[in-house]
């Protein structure tokens, strides 16, 4: 914890919220609804698909989910209140409409004055305007207006918050925040950092999300971020993704000190927030990032000064994937442990599984049910959670998922967090703490009638406005008078049409109110002598709006997707017309729809059959998806490492062709490239692929043939259980192609290993065996040790998947579908039981990484570090170590570090000569 707190990070009050949800209208319907459990996500009648475009082929597909979070009334709008023209409101994303009527509500619940210049800011977040894409340009009176002034100004992001900032009359700093997932909880903080640093008096800050259609459902895709049942099962372990919901919160902030002076109603206080982003280090754009996590969350606890023991309760990003659930725990708990010692039993919980993933709207709702949580002094239950993720280890965490609704009543709930992740790697987190009471005053205001001030747009708006207060009067009868008074006084925005009068009491004060139901306003306006400073602001019954449908219906349809995924439901058979066995000598459609895959995934369009996958800029991680996508939509499965060495359209659709005729893909042996004299047979890495050596021979320019052994498929029938015996099964390999030797052997990394025991045996059968290659392989000394329970290893699996640029953009839920995790874990566990029972009689040819390999990972893997050197104890002949750029995992990135390390290999495979 820092010596002198953040002078930026002041106590920063909570004042004001307002929002929309999907099954709540209003904040208080949203606590409610936390609070019994209640989930908004709901199946969609087939009436409703129907309605929102959704074809019957569609509905009826085995991978379409009928489910989603929607909100209510998204096309009504009072654009009288608002001074908007029919036709400006028609024209307007419904997102800008809503996002406008919350900041006025959130403002009045605030007792903030509007109007009159006041230096208050709006940070405001936006979803894409799907309004505007599948509504106004597919109308025909607009479809030509795309970029007309009306409809630019009613849909771009750009003027979210700049006309809050108008139509309230504000004139703070007025912006749109995007950072996808987190963008509203980023908000969040960039206001509490104008506050702190005196740019502003108050924030309103926020987001919305609303897409259209709302009730199409979705196409469920295996690996994807979306659920498989349309339920959000945070925490659990049939957790299979999230769902979209459609909502909007705002909150209204203010120093806490200003908040006091004036009388606020404070839910409560924001003591540190973080921001930052993971940058390069995790898999791939979309991936999480633990160690920006890990930053974000300590570094916002540390500027809290609040002590991480007294954090009783999270708000977990939780987006229900089995995956990123348990990362986002890992992280939050070694950022707690290295700020402190966390409170065991701390509660953790997710909104999303109540009301499905809010996107840009997802973190200040999650601020808005944290701060409630503290102002009610309670932690709603967190639902569809039976058996928790085995992944989580919650056991081995101080963390427990409420199962029913937790009062704090013997201890306070002095503090709670949030966190808000986003796709691309924006973290965001914030440290709140229960509200303070208010400093006491000596200041009394003399025994005299209190001014009652009401105002409306006009006459009937304020007499429904009396209306509405006399009620709530009734319902809460121990309302002070003074604070009645202060509210309606200092924390109401003054309108053209006025009712003054005193009272000095309640019973004064519902007289009042008759008459002016009865009579109508008196047009007084009120004195200069306002309430005096003890009272506080409460809640009262806000100016009433009147919405009416503002609407633009689509004349052409809704582009809904209805074509078959490449990836479908598990078990989900193949849509026949691709499965079906074409008439020899016809044109089957292969090569077609094999193009159609990789011009889906590449992005491109327009490839010919001769084209390079390479030069097109395919990689090692996308075949893996492109394999999944031909094995899902043909019925074939191809060899990833064959995959590797097609190359173009045209052999991938014999390689195709091939495979489902059922001719034999081979012995496990690969050809990576022809060339001069004996082949260099490379084994592969832990992985159990070789689309590393494929990349590593389009930068070399030896002359050396390579043919790289292959990981036994299961179906073969011996998958060897040691590393001895998976030597002896790939000599059988090499020598069924090459009888006698010399041979020549390596690997990178497993490989290198295997390549080892592989010249021990061949040596010990009386064959020759020239120098073997290895590219940064470890020695044996480092994997001394026990293995890796499959609990274990699959969170290191997680964590090589954040630091290994050889894993960067792949999706890991297809690796892990395609079986890399069992794979790598099968051959790491190889490792760990290995010891050389004989030296090798030769040389070592090792290609070294210049750097040391992430401790993060050699611990998750157990892995010791030891001295390359120390593979000199293991033969009779020399150990040449030639360096090369990067670390273990970085050692084949594109650019500078690929073409040295051809280099280096080129040199090294020189030495074999040409025999």
């Amino acid at each position: 914890m820092p010596d002198q707190p953040d002078p930026r990070t002041g106590p920063i009050a909570v004042v004001g919220m307002a929002g929309r949800f999907p099954g709540a209208a209003s904040v208080p319907e949203l606590w409610e609804l936390l609070l019994l459990g209640r989930e908004a996500v709901r199946r969609f009648s087939a009436e409703e698909m129907t309605a929102a475009g959704v074809s019957p082929v569609a509905a009826d597909a085995p991978t379409r989910v009928p489910y989603g979070a929607d909100l209510a009334d998204a096309d009504l709008f009072d654009a009288d209140f608002f001074g908007v023209t029919p036709r400006d409101a028609r024209l307007m994303d419904p997102q800008h409409r809503v996002f406008l009527t919350c900041a006025w509500e959130a403002a009045e619940d605030a007792g903030l004055v509007t109007g009159g210049g006041a230096n208050v800011a709006v940070y405001a977040a936006g979803s894409l305007s799907t309004y505007l894409l599948f509504h106004v340009l597919r109308s025909a009176e607009h479809a030509d207006d795309t970029l007309t002034y009306p409809v630019l100004l009613g849909n771009d992001k750009d003027f979210l918050a700049t006309r809050v900032a108008y139509k309230l009359g504000l004139r703070g700093p007025a912006m749109t925040v995007q950072t996808a997932c987190s963008s509203s909880l980023t908000a969040v903080h960039l206001a509490c950092r104008a506050l702190n640093d005196g740019e502003v008096d108050a924030a309103l800050a926020g987001g919305v999300s609303i897409s259209f259609p709302q009730t199409a459902g979705y196409d469920y895709q295996e690996g994807g971020i979306l659920s498989r049942d349309g339920h959000c099962r945070v925490f659990d372990a049939e957790s299979s993704g999230t769902v979209k919901g459609n909502g909007c919160g705002v909150v209204v902030l203010k120093r806490l000190a200003d908040a006091h002076r004036d009388g606020d109603r404070v839910y409560a206080v924001i003591r540190g927030s973080a921001l930052n982003n993971d940058g390069s280090a995790k898999i791939g754009f979309t991936a999480p990032g633990t160690a920006g996590q890990q930053a974000v969350i300590r570094r916002a606890t540390e500027v809290s000064g609040v002590p991480v023991g007294d954090i009783g309760y999270i708000e977990t990003h939780g987006t229900g994937t089995g995956v990123g659930d348990p990362l986002e725990l890992s992280s939050l708990a070694a950022a707690h442990r290295a700020a402190g010692t966390p409170a065991e039993g701390t509660l953790i919980g997710s909104l999303k599984a109540n009301l499905g993933h809010l996107d840009a709207a997802a973190g200040v709702t999650g601020l808005i049910k944290t701060a409630l949580a503290l102002h009610h002094q309670t932690v709603p239950p967190q639902i569809n959670i039976g058996e928790p993720n085995p992944l989580l280890r919650l056991d081995r965490l101080p963390y427990e998922v409420p199962r029913a609704a937790v009062r704090f009543d013997a201890e306070p709930l002095r503090a709670a967090a949030v966190s808000s992740f986003g796709i691309g790697g924006t973290n965001a987190h914030c440290v709140l703490a229960q509200a303070p009471a208010a400093p006491l005053t000596d200041e009394e205001r003399p025994a005299a009638p209190y001014p009652i001030v009401l105002s409306a747009r006009d006459a009937d708006a304020l007499t429904d406005h009396a209306r509405r207060l006399r009620a709530h009067l009734d319902e809460h009868p121990g309302i002070r008078l003074a604070d009645l008074a202060h509210t309606l006084f200092a924390g109401r925005t003054r309108h053209p049409v006025v009712h003054t009068f005193t009272a000095g009491d309640l019973a004064e004060v519902r007289a009042g109110i008759d008459a002016l139901i009865g009579e109508g306003a008196n047009g007084q306006l009120p004195a200069d002598d306002g309430p005096f400073p003890s009272a506080r602001k409460i809640l009262l019954p806000g100016h009433p709006l009147r919405p009416q449908r503002h609407w633009i219906e689509p004349d052409t349809p809704r582009p809904v997707q209805q074509q078959p995924s490449t990836k479908r439901l598990p078990g989900a058979p193949a849509p026949g017309s691709v499965a079906t066995a074409a008439e020899p000598g016809t044109d089957d459609g292969v090569l077609e729809q094999v193009t159609a895959v990789l011009e889906e995934h590449l992005g491109i369009r327009g490839i010919t059959p001769d084209d390079d996958y390479h030069d097109l800029g395919g990689d090692s991680l996308l075949a893996v998806e492109i394999v999944s996508a031909f094995r899902n939509r043909f019925g074939a499965t191809l060899d990833l490492d064959a995959f590797a060495t097609l190359r173009t359209p045209g052999r991938m659709a014999e390689a195709v062709r091939a495979a489902r005729a059922g001719e034999p893909a081979g012995r496990g042996l690969v050809t990576v490239r022809e060339g001069d004299g004996a082949p260099l047979f490379l084994v592969h890495p832990a992985g159990g692929t070789n689309l590393l050596y494929v990349k590593l021979a389009h930068h070399s320019h030896s002359a050396v043939p390579l043919t790289a052994l292959s990981f036994p498929a299961a179906e073969a029938g011996r998958r060897p259980e040691t590393l001895r015996d998976l030597a002896a099964l790939y000599v059988e390999r090499v020598r069924s192609v090459r009888p006698h030797g010399p041979y020549r052997l390596g690997g990178y990394s497993f490989g290198g290993n295997v390549a080892f025991e592989m010249a021990v045996q061949l040596q010990s059968a009386g064959e020759q065996v020239e120098p073997v290659l290895m590219l940064d392989t470890h020695v044996p000394e480092s994997y001394v040790g026990g293995r890796l329970d499959p609990g274990e290893f699959d969170a290191a699996f997680d964590v090589l998947s954040e630091q290994t640029s050889l894993m960067r953009g792949a999706d890991v839920d297809v690796l892990r579908e395609e079986g890399f995790l069992t794979i790598w874990r099968t051959n790491h566990d190889m490792l760990k039981t290995y010891y050389p029972d004989r030296p090798f009689d030769g040389d070592i040819l090792l290609l070294q990484a210049e750097e040391s390999e992430p401790e993060e990972l050699l611990d998750a893997l157990r892995i010791n570090v030891r001295d390359k050197s120390l593979w000199q104890d293991h033969i009779t002949g020399r150990l040449r170590v030639r360096k090369v750029p990067g670390h273990h995992f970085t050692m084949f990135e594109d650019g500078e570090r690929i073409t040295a390390l051809a280099a280096a290999f080129d040199d090294a495979v020189a030495r074999y000569g040409k025999r």
